[in-house]
């Protein structure tokens, strides 16, 4: 390759879901310009789909991927130091039946013989000291970590979950980490490559709701619709990038089709997982402040978690799946399967289909690997380079939000590599930008309190709209609530129904490339899990587009009206 410098280096990367976004900034913190690309929004595919944990894998041990949990826990120790405001630690809690249990099936696991394993499952799952042995395992795998060690509890003492005790007679506890909302972290780590390009000089664009076409002569055309106050437009650009990176997750393989026809190998063979967001007020408190990980039925791992102060959130499936990813729904039998598991841990207040107030399900991205079980494909992340590619192009196959960081840290350096450049930074130590400590977090909530009471929330109102504010935005809270003018008098403080100032509105779309009402609701705001969202917050939200000039005038009902069919249609969910 001629000789080059990172300065007039631009590399495409496509996908702006937490492995895309995570990539560019790492690339631009060694001084390469990047584009980042996405056919949606950011954060708007498999990411989004996750069961919203960080976490080793305490059950890939089984199949012998000790490097993959050891990157992982120093991973999920990283980003619960640079991240705080949306990962935060989570104590798990494991029923067990019996003692025994699992020995046989575990050592059939790691010899590679997952028939044999299947064969030699237990009736009651995993006892507890195979469970023991694996926490062990996993304990001395979070090397220099000062997190809380695995113990053996007494089922049934105070402050634990309230699980069948006759069922489950024996338990343990360790430690991992909860994601609340990962839509969030992704666009944070966009907000900051614009930081990083902005810093060193150099350049990053970010283009969602866009598409990338295939030119004769090796370019590629970028093509976006752009809404605005009188009339959609659409603009285009070309564009011949140094190298391209194909982050689409679960649609690695359309992507290549599109840039590289006649390629047939399959790299994704992905699984569909469904996850149950219930509003079942005994359960939650029978939860507490912890997590529960168990087994169905089939030996499936089951997760039941806490998901905010109201809700609980179930999964996950483990399906094959083949079709456009997009197309990915929970079914009924996926929904009656998770709530039989959540039945066998909590018979006296499982909740029944009713108290299921929407569900959500996605493609994991493993890859291709004919004749395995769903369970046994690895969680590995590669970096796959395409040989045959008229330019340089690599796609990013497997990945979990654990190790966006890793895995970009370990692609950008093969990236560069090929261009003969110097890895010239690292986010290692690299806070997001709202990162806030437990210690800072009461000053950023007065000081927000102060923001919107200024701009007319009622005192008594104003620490629960900070506190709403800060759990999104941490330390950037009190920015986004400030409006850069003074709001007309006929724009209400607060969106209708909640807890969310109407600046935050305007700073979603100044600052954070939201374009549109699911923009806001499913990716900026996390309305989408609102227990009670309501058309009265989507037509704020909408009326707020309007006057922002990202909605055409006399759209904004036919908007709201297309919001709520859509997440009625994905996630279940009825919006009154």
């Amino acid at each position: 390759m001629p000789d080059r410098t990172a300065r007039d280096t631009t590399v495409l990367v496509l996908g702006a879901g937490i492995n895309g976004a995570a990539l560019a900034r790492e690339l631009l913190l060694s001084g390469v310009n990047v584009v980042l690309v996405d056919a949606g929004d950011i954060a708007c595919g498999t990411t989004a789909w996750s069961t919203r944990l960080v976490h080793g894998g305490l059950r890939y041990l089984e199949y012998g991927e000790v490097g993959l949990v050891r990157e992982s826990l120093a991973e999920r120790d990283r980003l619960v130091r640079l991240a705080p405001h949306l990962v935060r630690p989570l104590e798990f809690y494991l029923p067990m039946r019996t003692r025994w249990g699992g020995l046989a099936s575990a050592a059939a696991r790691l010899l590679g013989c997952e028939s044999l394993a299947k064969r030699w499952r237990s009736p009651g799952g995993r006892g507890s000291l195979a469970v023991a042995l694996g926490l062990t395992l996993y304990d001395a795998l979070s090397v220099g970590s000062r997190w809380p060690r695995h113990r053996a509890v007494r089922p049934g003492a105070t402050g634990l979950p309230a699980v069948d005790l006759r069922a489950f007679p024996r338990a343990a506890t360790y430690a991992d980490a909860q994601m609340l909302f990962p839509e969030r972290f992704t666009v944070e780590l966009c907000v900051d490559a614009r930081r990083i390009a902005a810093a060193r000089g150099t350049s990053f664009a970010l283009l969602t709701h866009a598409s990338c076409a295939r030119l004769g002569d090796g370019g590629l055309r970028l093509h976006r619709a752009d809404r605005g106050t009188d009339r959609s437009t659409e603009s285009a650009r070309e564009l011949r990038p140094a190298a391209v990176i194909n982050a689409t997750g679960a649609w690695v393989d359309r992507t290549l089709a599109e840039l590289l026809p006649g390629d047939g190998r399959p790299l994704i063979g992905g699984t569909k997982g469904s996850h149950l967001v219930c509003e079942s007020p005994a359960l939650r408190q029978a939860l507490g402040d912890r997590g529960v990980y168990a087994e169905a039925d089939d030996g499936r791992p089951v997760f039941v978690l806490p998901f905010g102060p109201e809700l609980v959130l179930v999964g996950t499936t483990d399906i094959p799946f083949h079709g456009d990813p997009a197309t990915a729904r929970a079914d009924d039998d996926e929904i009656a399967y998770l709530l039989a598991a959540v039945a066998r841990l909590f018979p006296a207040i499982a909740p029944d289909r009713g108290a299921v107030v929407q569900h959500y399900c996605g493609v994991r991205p493993l890859p291709a690997a004919s004749g395995s079980a769903p369970a046994s494909v690895t969680r590995r992340h590669m970096l796959v380079r395409h040989a045959e590619a008229p330019l340089p192009t690599w796609s990013i196959v497997g990945g979990k939000l654990t190790t966006c960081r890793s895995l970009a840290e370990q692609a950008a350096r093969g990236v560069l590599a090929a261009f003969g450049l110097p890895v010239q930074g690292s986010s290692r130590e690299r806070p997001l930008p709202g990162s806030l400590s437990a210690e800072a977090r009461a000053a950023c909530v007065a000081e927000t309190a102060a923001v919107v009471r200024a701009a007319g929330v009622a005192a008594g109102r104003a620490e629960r709209v900070a506190e709403r504010v800060v759990d999104l935005f941490g330390s950037r809270a009190p920015e986004a609530c400030r409006a850069p003018a003074a709001l007309p008098g006929d724009v209400p403080p607060l969106v209708a129904d909640t807890d969310l100032p109407t600046a935050a509105v305007g700073f979603c779309v100044r600052e954070e490339w939201a374009t549109s009402l699911d923009d806001l609701v499913e990716r900026r705001l996390m309305l989408a899990f609102a227990p009670r969202l309501s058309r009265a917050t989507l037509t704020g939200l909408a009326v707020e587009l309007v006057r922002l000039g990202m909605l055409p005038a006399g759209q904004a009902e036919a908007e709201v009206h297309r919001c709520a069919a859509g997440l009625h249609e994905r996630f279940g969910k009825t919006v009154a």
